[in-house]
């Protein structure tokens, strides 16, 4: 459901309830706050039944955006491995600082500053800004761009340019005793290709399918596909790009830690200089939180994917995000459709079908080995919007007992009413 529709059902509810609440000014009804407190109190029994079933810690928070009061509470304080649900946190500032416009690109230079004969007499640069989705067909695009310019020779090479990120390609890996292993870590550059599959170097390998794309069409190259940097008076012959929104979209709904890693790269080049790095990443992530209220002592984000166990968040810090994140009226439609959809896509495709939480909850899943989580917003029948926070940590078995559990709380949530 696109939130803007959301917002007009909910104006008409925000209407009567000011109303009221004038009319409860002059004449107060004792009656009507009971009623509230008691479905209020009929919850959280719900909630309290299905969390005394769980094996393991659990932390839940649900307060409502609008009225940003709280509804239910549980261990609310207590630090918690997040898993990807710290996705959330990577979307949000990567919309706050890069902005709703950003668009991460790939650009071809030339150190030829006059190609209108046709040849350029010197090298061209293949120069990756971060994009995680960069893939055959945009190597394929930029190469027609080049051909469109009249281009019929390169005299020199191919120099593929992956410096806006650190080669630092495996992030934590292996960096903190007993973290996630090196397997689990995905390979990161500044020039991503096809989502950088296991064994290959995707910064040569996109060198290499462009000059095979020049070559298919009929451009005569002498020199060779080599690594390098890009001259800073080189020239910009052409440029692919995919949007934020497609980029965090993918990241959320399928829960891509290549993107969001790269992403928090990406951010930390923005917030500093390049190349990006993860400790930049995590100075500007830092700034974002405490920024927007929260206690520096009280969380950890060491970087942007969840694949770390010594991430440490709680539930407060996850409510003042999701409330940050609503008030930006710029923003939140394009957050909130980032977000996988219960019932219909992403990582909740195949949860709470059938259910009133079906389409209602938009929200970001997290696992990990005994690590559940699931964070986002949820609308009630009244059409009120609960932004919750749950995680579970330490539980035995697999996540599929626990995820169904917060499939659960999620349905008490949609099926809440203060009437």
């Amino acid at each position: 459901m696109k939130f803007s529709n959301i917002l007009k059902r909910s104006f008409f509810i925000i209407s009567v309830i000011q109303i009221a609440a004038i009319q409860n000014f002059i004449y107060p009804d004792t009656k009507n706050t009971h009623s509230i407190n008691d479905k209020v109190s009929e919850l959280d029994e719900s909630i309290d039944g299905i969390v005394s079933s769980v094996d393991g810690t659990v932390s839940i928070q649900v307060v409502s955006a609008d009225k940003y009061d709280l509804i239910y509470e549980h261990n609310s304080q207590l630090e918690m491995i997040p898993a990807s649900i710290t996705k959330l946190v990577t979307s949000s500032v990567a919309f706050d600082m890069l902005g709703i416009n950003y668009d991460f690109k790939t650009i071809v230079y030339t150190d030829d500053q006059n190609i209108s004969d046709g040849v350029i007499d010197g090298n061209i640069y293949l120069k990756g800004y971060g994009d995680p989705d960069l893939n055959s067909l945009d190597i394929a695009y930029l190469a027609e761009e080049i051909r469109k310019k009249g281009i019929i020779q390169i005299t020199g090479n191919i120099v593929y340019d992956e410096s806006y990120l650190d080669d630092e390609h495996y992030s934590l890996a292996d960096y903190y005793q007993g973290d996630t292993k090196k397997d689990y870590w995905p390979y990161v550059s500044g020039l991503n290709f096809n989502k950088n599959p296991k064994s290959f170097d995707p910064a040569l390998m996109a060198g290499t399918v462009l000059k095979d794309e020049l070559v298919a069409s009929n451009i005569i190259i002498d020199g060779i596909v080599v690594a390098g940097m890009t001259p800073s008076a080189s020239k910009e012959i052409a440029v692919v790009s995919h949007s934020i929104f497609d980029v965090l979209a993918h990241m959320n709904k399928e829960s891509d830690n290549h993107s969001a890693i790269t992403v928090f790269k990406v951010i930390g080049a923005k917030y500093s200089t390049p190349p990006g790095t993860i400790s930049k990443g995590e100075s500007a992530v830092v700034e974002f939180l405490t920024s927007i209220g929260n206690q520096r002592n009280r969380f950890e984000i060491l970087e942007g994917s969840g694949l770390s166990r010594f991430n440490r968040v709680n539930s407060d810090m996850y409510i003042r995000l999701l409330k940050y994140m609503y008030d930006k009226t710029d923003s939140f439609d394009y957050f909130y459709s980032t977000l996988p959809i219960a019932g219909e896509d992403g990582t909740l495709r195949n949860r709470m079908i059938g259910t009133e939480a079906q389409k209602n909850v938009h929200a970001k899943t997290g696992t990990l080995n005994s690590v559940s989580a699931l964070s986002g917003y949820a609308v009630t029948r009244d059409s009120e919007l609960l932004m919750f926070y749950i995680v579970m940590n330490g539980f035995g078995g697999g996540a599929n007992g626990v995820r169904y559990k917060q499939d659960q709380i999620c349905e008490l949530l949609c099926q809440f009413s203060r009437k």
